[in-house]
């Protein structure tokens, strides 16, 4: 059977509002259309895990252990941290709610499929232990000639040895809307994804057929984006920008790797061509998008043609490959809804209707542009931004006990700084809850959630009001939420400063809304923006952009251009085709719409 990805409008067409968020949201804070499965996991039969089986919801470690080494049953994991090793056994379907987190113990993995058959595992956080020079094991590990395995939406960080790697004859597997990072638990070592374990296993010759789509490597990453042997892989419509990477897809003996309609962003080397090994089979480089990309590769010989059919972003623009940043920055990680009720989510169906309709993406935070995209910020001078990096309390769900926030980092809380220029960052380590929020920075200056870690970061906007910008740090989903607070004093680039330097500059949000009914049902639009520089409105199916100083573009939820809505300066519409999840953007600014 095939799996095309523009079938995946369609999954998202009952969700129950339309929404409008700037694209930088750290992926863990907004919620993810259910995309279909596709690759290499759709073939050798396909891969369904539980579907079939029982249904069960777990709230502790032994039970998840006992029902996921079992198989043959759906899981899913409550929110909560769940010490592993999980040993995950065959025709299981594992599915988080947001805020579940499997952990690394100090030796041994997260979770592990060793001979495993028909797995599924998606919407979870996998937290390592911190990558170091020793030996141990991998954060997730796909072993031992397990086949059919579908890893979707998951965040895998600070893996002990890697964070994911799939070895020893695995087979037909496919890792889609993933994120693998590392943060300051790791100190080196972070080589993030093997694909053959080693040169002389040559008994993997025929397995390790992995797809790897819309994933991205953040930062933190340096190597095996991954680092193959043997296998046939397809690298396809992924996001590479690890600022730490020092190259990004390795080749080495008899891989054959096709590298297609992916992104590269500020990397050293997108493709390494490893001989020393053994003769590489191919490493097709196809249709890539690169920029500020500093040693440039080209690739070798002609790689396999998939014996699947899967519709590929074009990235051959940089605005096209940059819609497809910010959708994969959107959605990759463990962004998917809570399972609610038992017949809402069928985790093991790729496109269940039922599992969008039971998500109301609605976002009432502002996120400014992310600290990879500083100093771009087309917001009003006399706003500031506010983010927000949530992984479970957007469900309702809370950690038992009194959170805590406590300050590293060589910035201080207290610092001035001039309009364009970087303020000297600093990062807070949250305990005790499932992420953070931030308001009152100026903009250019955003917070995101590393891990555990909480970074305030940036660069100030060159059109940021004179004053002082009293920031709030507080957690979110504990019992018992904490603050900090501090405060950044912008002056103008030739040193001007505020007539009282004890002024702020107040934080605020604009929200419109625009509904109208009919017997068909009921449009609605909500807009939660950093500054209103353009106003959208919507009258049925029609949208209307008003205001804006840059072209808009109208994006499907995967970042491929539908249509331009608009000339510079001028109003216009565009009749939305069909409900589902659109990206609108202006200039460097994305927004989120989910239409029903």
């Amino acid at each position: 059977m095939n799996y095309l990805f523009s079938k995946s409008i369609g999954a998202v067409a009952t969700f129950a509002a339309m929404a409008v968020t700037t694209a930088a949201v750290p992926a863990f804070a907004v919620t993810s259309p259910d995309f279909p499965m596709a690759g290499f996991a759709t073939q050798n039969g396909g891969t369904t895990g539980g579907k079939g089986y029982s249904e069960v919801t777990v709230d502790n470690v032994n039970d998840l252990k006992s029902y996921a080494k079992a198989g043959n049953k759906i899981i899913y994991v409550k929110p909560g941290t769940y010490m592993g090793p999980v040993e995950v056994g065959s025709n299981v379907t594992i599915y988080g709610y947001q805020g579940a987190i499997i952990a690394q113990p100090t030796s041994g993995s997260a979770m592990k499929l060793s001979g495993s058959k028909n797995v599924i595992i998606r919407n979870l956080k996998f937290k390592g232990v911190g990558a170091h020079d020793d030996d141990d094991e991998d954060c997730l590990q796909v072993n031992h000639e397990s086949k059919n395995v579908w890893i979707d939406h998951v965040d895998v960080y600070d893996g002990h040895d890697g964070n994911l790697d799939i070895t020893n004859a695995s087979d037909y597997v496919t890792i889609s809307w993933t994120k693998f990072s590392y943060t300051s638990a790791s100190t080196g070592h972070q080589f993030s994804n093997l694909i053959g374990n080693s040169k002389t296993k040559t008994s993997d010759r025929g397995h390790l057929n992995v797809t790897i789509h819309h994933t991205w490597w953040a930062d933190g990453v340096v190597e095996r984006m991954p680092r193959v042997r043997f296998g046939k892989v397809h690298v396809a419509n992924n996001l590479f920008d690890s600022k730490n990477a020092s190259y990004c897809v390795r080749a080495a003996v008899e891989a054959d790797i096709r590298i297609e309609r992916n992104v590269f962003i500020g990397v050293q080397k997108a493709l390494d061509l490893y001989t020393s090994d053994g003769t590489i089979t191919a490493a097709q480089m196809i249709e890539n998008y690169e920029e500020n990309v500093k040693k440039s590769q080209s690739g070798t010989g002609t790689a396999f043609k998939p014996s699947y059919s899967m519709s590929l972003t074009d990235v051959s623009t940089q605005a096209k490959a940059y819609a497809l940043r910010d959708s994969i920055k959107l959605y990759a990680g463990a962004t998917l809804p809570d399972p609610g009720k038992s017949q809402t989510v069928t985790p093991a169906s790729s496109s269940s209707e039922a599992a969008s309709s039971s998500s109301v993406a609605v976002s009432s935070s502002s996120v400014a542009v992310s600290s990879s995209s500083v100093a771009k910020s087309s917001s009003s001078v006399a706003q500031s931004s506010s983010s927000q990096a949530v992984s479970s309390s957007s469900q309702g769900e809370v950690v038992s006990g009194t959170a805590t926030l406590t300050k590293h980092g060589s910035g201080s809380a207290k610092q001035q700084v001039k309009q364009g220029e970087s303020i000297e960052e600093f990062y807070f380590t949250v305990a005790g809850a499932t992420g953070a929020t931030v308001t009152g920075l100026p903009d250019g200056v955003v917070g995101t959630m590393k891990g555990s870690d909480f970074y305030i970061s940036g660069t100030v906007a060159q059109n940021a009001a004179v004053g002082a910008y009293n920031f709030t740090v507080t957690t979110t989903g504990a019992t018992t939420n904490a603050t900090k607070s501090g405060t950044i004093t912008v002056i103008g680039a030739n040193g001007e400063v505020a007539e009282s330097s004890s002024s702020s500059v107040e934080s605020s949000s604009s929200k419109v809304e625009s509904s109208s009914s009919s017997e068909q049902g009921t449009t609605s639009l909500n807009v939660a923006t950093v500054a209103s520089h353009f106003n959208i409105t919507v009258d049925g199916r029609v949208l209307t952009v008003q205001g804006a100083t840059q072209a808009a573009y109208l994006l499907d939820a995967q970042g491929r251009l539908i249509t331009k809505v608009q000339s510079l300066g001028s109003e216009s519409s565009v009749t939305v085709p069909r409900a589902g999840m659109y990206l609108l953007r202006v200039g460097n600014e994305v927004r989120r719409i989910t239409v029903r």
